[in-house]
């Protein structure tokens, strides 16, 4: 394995006019091929992502997870694991209370078929608390995880056989064993497909949202659980609106995505599933991929034509607070990843784009006023799949972001800013490298 690493330390330096700091960075060529890193997450004292190690030479494709030290990128435990060959698909991460969980996908029992895998680590060691392999049909795929005090939830597709259509798939396990709790699969006579695509948890509650397919209505299905039994607490539905991020906090539901080809977002009461409020005024042709929620603010980070679209919200009424489009070079596309924020500042990840053309990773920190604070653009390339930034994961003092880079070939990235300033420019004194 080749990594290439570089420490750069500009605690006060400013990179580029908008003055962010980069920390260190992290290239990694794990397979001599195309790794793409899907997502991250923090745990003690550490960043650990997730990603395909690809080789087409001999159609190999690997889980590749690694942990890296917050202060200065080095690793402290990898793992790698054999997935199902010709298959190059999402693959999911979350943490809680010093433990790390993995979701992805195994060859099943059937040729061309896959089975998913979820697997538990001790996040300090990565050592291999448990394993679990979710044969439930013939195409059987994870699309969201969560950890929580309570369960660990995979949500996905699958549980058909030849003929037959795709269902709705949630289980839940015992964190520490990888015990099954409940399991539960929506299969309905009426439904052609049926798919989960996302899921938040809480210490009592499961709440999990995808889609229902019946002819041309692909409509909203959001239903929330039990966390300890699984009993189904309360369903809602809502025409031609495809979900793609949910967060729950205070006792609301938040969901992101789109409907009637417009971005989306939408706030209900979690003991009832009552809506709120909701905004689907932007569009056409756009879309919400991800969304993030801190005290009465959520934040929803997507694109509307070529344009990136970020968009803040009260959470309490729905009131827009701001907006941003910003412009975009002739022939080019902004796309928005993942977003994070804390009281100070809104952090968006993404990718800027020539459709099968030049490639860069983005990285934009705004202040909760929508005040640009700085934006970064890195790794240029050119060619598929290119350079993006896909996953970002906000510390004490540090922002942490994973993508995917042309180098030889294309590679796993890892970068991490000081943010310390960004909001509250006096904090640059007095705040500690705690993370």
């Amino acid at each position: 394995m080749r990594i290439a690493w570089c420490f750069l330390f500009l605690m006060l330096c400013s990179a580029n006019a908008f003055g962010q700091n980069l920390l260190w960075e992290m290239m990694d060529d794990a397979s001599g091929g195309t790794d793409v890193a899907r997502a991250l997450t923090l745990s003690t004292r550490a960043a650990i992502f997730i990603g395909n190690a690809s080789n087409s030479a001999d159609d190999v494709n690997d889980l590749v997870i690694q942990s890296l030290r917050r202060r200065n990128g080095s690793v402290l435990w990898t793992d790698r694991v054999p997935m199902a060959h010709g298959l190059v698909l999402d693959l999911q991460i979350a943490s809680h209370q010093g433990r790390v969980f993995a979701a992805g996908y195994v060859p099943g029992a059937v040729v061309s078929s896959t089975d998913m895998v979820i697997r538990g680590y001790d996040g300090l060691r990565g050592t291999l608390l448990w394993n679990s392999v979710w044969d439930a049909g013939r195409d059987d795929l994870p699309q969201a995880l969560v950890a929580g005090p309570t369960a660990v939830v995979v949500v996905g597709y699958g549980g058909n056989v030849p003929g037959q259509p795709v269902n709705f798939l949630v289980r839940a396990y015992e964190p520490g064993s990888g015990l099954i709790l409940w399991e539960d699969r929506v299969e309905r006579p009426d439904l052609d497909t049926t798919a989960a695509w996302t899921v938040a948890i809480t210490r009592n509650r499961v709440f999990v949202a995808g889609n229902t397919l019946s002819g041309t209505a692909r409509d909203l299905l959001l239903r929330a659980y039990n966390a300890f039994s699984g009993e189904l607490v309360w369903e809602t539905t809502r025409p031609s609106t495809t979900p793609t991020a949910i967060k729950v906090v205070a006792g609301r539901v938040f969901l992101a995505g789109s409907s009637f080809n417009s971005s989306y977002v939408g706030a209900l009461d979690a003991k009832n599933g009552e809506w709120l409020w909701e905004d689907d005024a932007t569009g056409p042709s756009g879309g919400f991929g991800d969304l993030a929620v801190h005290g009465q603010r959520v934040v929803a980070a997507g694109s509307v034509g070529p344009n990136l679209l970020l968009r803040a919200y009260d959470a309490s009424t729905g009131t827009v607070e701001w907006q941003d489009q910003p412009p975009v070079s002739p022939g080019y596309n902004d796309r928005a990843s993942a977003v994070v924020l804390n009281a100070r500042a809104v952090y968006v990840v993404g990718s800027s784009f020539q459709p099968f053309g030049s490639s860069e990773m983005l990285v934009r920190a705004y202040g909760v006023d929508g005040t640009l604070l700085w934006d970064d653009r890195s790794h240029r390339s050119v060619g598929v799949p290119g350079t993006s930034a896909v996953d970002v994961a906000l510390g004490k003092h540090r922002l942490f972001v994973t993508g995917y880079a042309q180098g030889v070939r294309t590679d796993f990235v890892v970068r991490a800013y000081d943010v310390r300033a960004d909001g509250t420019a006096s904090q640059l004194e007095t705040a500690t490298l705690s993370d």
